[in-house]
């Protein structure tokens, strides 16, 4: 008698939701036997927190979000398949690199996204972390699909053959700025700057008390490099300078820069197989949405999709 009252609570229980919560629960696409659910459909349009969307909301939008359904269900069934997941190493090491790209420590992170209604939990274990794992499965999927040679030829000729090419050893300071502290740092450059030209400090010293890049342990160093590996600005620079030279502060998108230059050179353009895997990193990167795109439908094809809604 007990096991049967038991089960009668738990059957009228399933009649006690209201009917906005049986709604929400109702099924609207199937995606390979998994089912997703106007709630997953809220989720879409609100992720810190769904539960605020009117259901009629989705329903007024639901052939957009469905067909977003399907694209997402089936690049996590696919991410799956291949074994892609995002580690907490690597998800801490984005979560850096936004930090870094908007200027702001994590307290000045987490009260934009306040602004926004975002949790920054909910933003670093879910928004972000679905996003890179997307990077990834793109990534994995763009380099087995076929690359067009002509269009390799194309941008080899466009932008490796021709004259000779600047190659510079060079070292840098580098100090980050924003709009609200632009003079401040340029003034400090200048000190720097003034450091370095008086003898003061050698260049190698001064990169390593004030820059703020990883080159400073090495005192600035950055190596050798081509005149398109960097922005414009710095390269231009460069060009104007004299072997042993040190510029005075100049500004990029990065920040206020102080650069010496140990050693130019001018190198012949590679050649088209020297450059090959160059040529097929700058069409997967001019191409990579395209071909995801090409790759989905495709997957779309091939994938058991019912609309339940």
């Amino acid at each position: 008698m007990k096991t049967k009252l038991i089960f009668i609570l738990v059957f009228l229980s399933l009649f006690s939701l209201s009917a906005e919560e049986q709604l929400v629960n109702k099924m609207v696409v199937r995606v390979n036997g998994k089912v997703y659910t106007i709630y997953d459909c809220k989720k879409l349009l609100r992720f810190d927190d769904p539960a605020s969307v009117p259901t009629q909301a989705v329903l007024d939008r639901k052939d957009k979000l469905i067909d977003q359904l399907i694209n997402n269900a089936i690049s996590k069934q696919e991410a799956e398949a291949l074994g892609i997941d995002v580690p907490a190493d690597e998800l801490d090491a984005a979560v850096e690199s936004v930090l870094a790209q908007n200027k702001m420590t994590r307290e000045q992170f987490e009260q934009e996204l306040a602004k926004n209604n975002m949790n920054f939990e909910i933003y670093r274990n879910e928004v972000l972390k679905e996003q890179l794992l997307l990077l990834k499965l793109k990534k994995r999927i763009i380099v087995t699909m076929d690359v067009d040679e002509r269009a390799l030829r194309d941008i080899y000729e466009k932008e490796f053959s021709g004259e000779q090419e600047l190659y510079f050893t060079a070292s840098h300071i580098i100090m980050q700025a924003n709009d609200s502290n632009d003079a401040e740092i340029k003034d400090a450059m200048t000190a720097v700057y003034q450091e370095v030209l008086n003898g003061k400090m050698t260049f190698p010293e001064a990169a390593k008390a004030y820059s703020q890049d990883g080159s400073a342990a090495n005192g600035g160093s950055l190596g050798t490099f081509s005149a398109r590996d960097m922005v414009p600005e710095f390269s231009e620079r460069l060009a104007d300078m004299k072997e042993g030279e040190v510029s005075k502060p100049f500004r990029t998108r990065y920040g206020w820069h102080i650069v010496k230059l140990d050693k130019v050179e001018k190198h012949d353009p590679p050649t088209y197989n020297e450059s090959y895997e160059m040529l097929r990193n700058i069409y997967y990167q001019r191409n990579v949405e395209k071909m995801f795109q090409t790759w989905l439908k495709k997957k779309r094809s091939e994938s058991k999709i019912d609309i339940l809604l």
